[in-house]
């Protein structure tokens, strides 16, 4: 353990200033190397490598490849860090900027309740989190302080944003008249529909379907493996071919059709039944098309969020001080 902590001491040297040396100042906020060093959570991250794969944690923490890996990886946390307290920074410029008491107040119930879970006091989860390479108990509140004022800035801007989403009775009745297909049944038709390679067979079968026999009798005597017998849209050519289609069509319910020759094939067809297709009326869908629009504007709102808030990062003033000495 002493060596592993020797290790890790040299390892952190190449890179740790004074842990309150400003890395960056974003719309004149300082970024301190405590708090940097603090999201990296970089001695947690390489216990876990250690334990699971020390070959790998070898070779990252002893050559210079390694300790170009390691930087690479502060540094996207730290691009990571300011994205997100640039969002925050942007949730204040529409006055929905998360209260530091909210946030607070999460986290110390978060807190009661991994202690309260645990069965620890603050001092044992203390030596608990420094023992899992967490740091203190203060630094592990303070990374919870700040994802948590993230996550309320991101809820609060959306929320912001999607409270001016309405859905206009003229936008509902339009979408209806464009879709009405999608609120339409169509005729059904409830077939037997048995197909054979030659007339013969084909007579044979409508004969015993005329004296009532199963379809599943029939399909067991002559061992057809091509019939249906459900319901079918009208026209779905998908099932039965369109010349076939001209004679249901014109059917009565109940009808037994002659015996019909499409290609190779010959078809017997009963039309068991007939169900007319309707359409729904503007009133039965119209609960159903507004959720529809709201979702489509919704996406619409969450294009928009990422715009303004790349706009607001185009025009923030962004000093990174760091300069890192392997990685260009």
């Amino acid at each position: 353990m002493k060596r592993f902590l020797s290790l890790m001491f040299v390892i952190l040297s190449i890179f740790l200033f004074a842990q309150d040396d400003i890395v960056a100042v974003i719309n004149g906020t300082n970024i301190t190397m405590d708090e940097w060093n603090r999201e990296v959570n970089l001695q947690k991250l390489l216990i876990e490598l250690k334990s699971s794969n020390e070959t790998f944690y070898n070779v990252l923490t002893t050559s210079q490849e390694g300790m170009v890996v390691i930087e690479k990886y502060r540094l996207k946390v730290l691009d990571t860090y300011i994205r997100k307290l640039l969002f925050v920074q942007f949730a204040g410029t529409l006055d929905v900027a998360p209260k530091d008491d909210e946030a607070k107040s999460d986290v110390d119930t978060q807190i009661k309740s991994m202690l309260t879970d645990l069965k620890m006091t603050e001092d044992q989860l203390n030596d608990y989190l420094a023992q899992l390479g967490m740091g203190s108990l203060n630094e592990y509140k303070e990374r919870l302080y700040f994802q948590r004022r993230y996550t309320l800035a991101l809820a609060n801007v959306y929320t912001k944003y999607l409270s001016n989403i309405k859905v206009s009775d003229d936008e509902i009745k339009a979408y209806y008249e464009e879709n009405k297909s999608k609120y339409t049944i169509p005729t059904q038709y409830d077939l037997t529909v048995f197909k054979a390679k030659d007339k013969l067979t084909a007579e044979s079968i409508r004969q015993d379907l005329s004296k009532g026999s199963s379809v599943e009798d029939i399909v067991k005597k002559y061992g057809l493996t091509e019939y249906i017998n459900a319901l079918v849209n009208q026209n779905d050519t998908t099932k039965i071919p369109q010349q076939i289609w001209i004679y249901v069509t014109s059917a009565p319910k109940g009808a037994l059709l002659p015996v019909q020759q499409v290609g190779d094939n010959w078809y017997v067809v009963k039309v068991k039944d007939v169900k007319i297709g309707t359409t729904k009326t503007l009133d039965q869908v119209k609960d159903d098309i507004k959720r529809e629009l709201l979702l489509q504007k919704q996406d619409a709102i969450n294009d928009q969020v990422t715009e303004d808030f790349n706009d607001f990062v185009s025009k923030s003033k962004i000093e990174i001080r760091y300069k890192s000495s392997i990685v260009k």
